[in-house]
């Protein structure tokens, strides 16, 4: 027997007066009404109800237990209506993934606003290059790239995407020259952050497609800051996401190498492990991040980092 929906039958009985009644209220049979209740009074041991034909009456236990039952009930509502309260505020502790090259350009910069926003939320932020179990690892969201692999257990939305371009410093291209067509970069030092990239395959905005055999790179590293850093540098050409150097671009660090040309895009997720029971916390940033990036989402088909680079190289 379900102790507390008997108690709950038990005073609509009493307050209503009348079984018919408690069963309109309750959405139940009248039979089953007095099912419970005498399950109730047989498991308690003891008649809670008098009943004749004509008249429904409280025994004196009954009277006892009813108002016990009041208390019961009315702490559990304000219980319930505690969670729901705390529910709606953004509190607690907020454990969230991100690449790291994305983090250091994108997300770190924003943290101050997120913080002011959602002041009761700590942000504990874990950073990296690997794929992540958002369920095993307690994540309550990430930014992933869809490229590294989603599970499909998770709830993800797509909110941008990032050209792997080519760039090189101005101070490189004009010691060694700017190639003009993809198979020149043949003659020139490269710079790369995954060996897959050294399959050479690339691909025209008109949808063009070309698979070229690269040379050795002159610098393959993982972390892709080190790579922007290299490249400003004038170490060579590199292969990067624009999001990592749409500053550098901007700023006249970096120049486009092969305006037109890429060597793979990134696909920008927000992911979460479920999309049932969401809190005020997961919620808020879920919403303040979809709006960071509503401009991004606007035409699936631009690359919103490349695209602002580029304008701010034509004005200058």
């Amino acid at each position: 027997m379900d102790r507390f929906r008997a108690m709950q039958t038990f005073v609509k009985v009493a307050e209503s007066g009348s079984f018919v009644r408690a069963a309109e209220a309750l959405g139940l049979s009248k039979a089953s009404v007095s099912l419970i209740v005498s399950e109730l009074e047989a498991g308690l041991g003891v008649r809670l109800m008098q009943r004749t034909t004509r008249k429904l009456s409280l025994t004196d236990m009954g009277r006892a237990y009813l108002a016990r039952c009041h208390d019961i009930l009315e702490a559990v509502a304000e219980a319930e209506g505690m969670l729901s309260a705390r529910q709606g505020e953004a509190r607690g502790v907020l454990r969230a993934y991100a690449p790291l090259a994305f983090a250091q350009h994108h997300v770190v910069p924003v943290l101050p606003a997120y913080r002011a926003a959602f002041p009761e939320v700590t942000v504990d932020l874990v950073l990296g290059t690997r794929a992540v179990d958002l369920v095993e690892e307690g994540f309550d969201l990430a930014l992933l790239f869809e490229q590294q692999g989603l599970a499909s257990s998770l709830v993800s939305r797509r909110l941008a995407h990032s050209d792997l371009i080519f760039c090189a410093a101005p101070g490189y291209l004009a010691a060694r020259g700017r190639p003009d067509d993809p198979t020149a970069l043949a003659g020139h030092d490269l710079l790369i952050s995954d060996p897959q990239y050294l399959s050479g395959k690339l691909t025209r905005d008109d949808g063009e497609t070309l698979t070229l055999a690269w040379p050795a790179p002159a610098l393959l590293c993982n972390a892709s800051e080190v790579l922007r850093e290299s490249c400003v540098a004038g170490m060579g050409v590199a292969v990067l996401p624009s999001f990592v150097v749409s500053e550098s671009l901007r700023l006249g660090e970096l120049v486009e190498v092969l305006p037109g040309w890429r060597a793979g895009r990134l696909d920008l997720c927000l992911a979460f492990p479920s999309r049932r029971f969401l809190s005020a916390k997961v919620r808020g940033a879920a919403d303040y991040i979809v709006e960071r990036f509503r401009a991004f989402a606007t035409d699936p088909h631009c690359d919103p980092w490349l695209a602002s680079a580029r304008a701010a190289a034509t004005m200058s």
